[in-house]
């Protein structure tokens, strides 16, 4: 394991810019849901848990699951 580096620098009200090793990305949060420019989503589950997924078609179950709950 050698040494990483990150630093997460809010741009407005739900973005940041996420400066790392490995590059410059974006991540923008809807509610319990976010998405970066490299396609990495999340959903936050409650306090403490996340579902962290490597594709944007990830999110289509936790979407889908959340609005049949809410009706």
């Amino acid at each position: 394991m050698g040494f990483s580096y990150r630093k997460r620098v809010r741009t407005g009200k739900n973005s940041w810019l996420n400066i790392s090793k490995r590059g410059v990305s974006t991540t923008f949060r809807s509610g319990p849901f976010s998405i970066n420019s490299r396609g990495r989503t999340s959903v936050r589950l409650g306090k403490g848990m996340s579902y962290r997924g490597g594709c944007v078609t990830v999110l289509i179950v936790p979407i889908a699951a959340t609005i049949l709950l809410l009706r």
